[in-house]
């Protein structure tokens, strides 16, 4: 816990390893001190989702540039992904006890985009070598979305 509260950037993102980038990167630490029992209110957790928050699309989704990688600081792509939509969502589920404005028009972002299949974005959100090699799963746009709704509707109810 202590290691992963020292790490937060100034801005309140952590800097991600495998995936684009910073979004991926305060998703893994907030889901997982807010798992290990950190509250919820806790400055660092609170810092960390309203950044989540103030780069948030105007269509409700998010996304990161690769460039954010290999420049070390956040780089908005401009559009929204699939992949950074959910991991941005589950954070923020992980940390409100009850469904936000902000959170609930992302997941209807997610759920729009994702029963309709209508994703214009296709960008690599996989993190191999900074500024050589990203991943573009195919499959992330269904498996992070499906896991994020689920976590909605266990801790939200429909």
């Amino acid at each position: 816990t202590q290691w992963l509260i020292s790490h937060q950037e100034k801005d309140g993102s952590w800097y991600g390893r495998w995936g684009v980038c910073y979004i991926y990167g305060t998703w893994a630490a907030l889901t997982g001190l807010t798992a290990v029992g950190l509250p919820t209110n806790h400055k660092t957790v609170q810092k960390g989702a309203n950044w989540l928050l103030s780069i948030q699309n105007e269509d409700g989704g998010w996304g990161e540039s690769c460039s954010s990688d290999w420049l070390q600081r956040y780089v908005p792509l401009g559009e929204s992904t699939p992949s950074q939509t959910a991991w941005a969502l589950d954070a923020l589920i992980a940390v409100h006890p009850q469904p936000t404005a902000a959170l609930d028009k992302g997941i209807c972002r997610l759920i729009d985009s994702v029963k309709e299949d209508k994703w214009t974005t296709v960008y690599p959100t996989g993190a191999g070598l900074p500024g050589y090699f990203y991943s573009h799963y195919h499959s992330y746009k269904y498996i992070w979305p499906l896991l994020t709704l689920s976590h909605y509707r266990l801790k939200y109810g429909s």
